[in-house]
């Protein structure tokens, strides 16, 4: 059976490759801002690492203590 961090980091990767296709088709930032769909779907996904990291383990968190996990966890506020 796979942890519950495993669920996790790869709900966090799936996020992120989602922002990756909401954004890849767009020459500028302004073109991605207007697109109302794209853009509000990538923010919304930016959401979702953050909360994902504040419910990993602490154990995870300890052992790898390169991540700044208090950085992602705190990029959802700024969305």
């Amino acid at each position: 059976m796979l942890s519950k961090d495993y669920y996790l980091l790869l709900s966090i990767l799936e996020t992120i490759n989602k922002i990756f296709l909401y954004t890849r088709d767009y020459n500028s930032a302004e073109d991605f801002y207007n697109s109302q769909r794209d853009f509000d779907a990538a923010m919304m996904n930016f959401i979702v690492p953050g909360e994902n990291v504040g419910k990993l383990s602490d154990d995870l968190t300890f052992n790898n203590q390169h991540i700044e996990w208090q950085k992602i966890y705190g990029f959802r506020n700024k969305c």
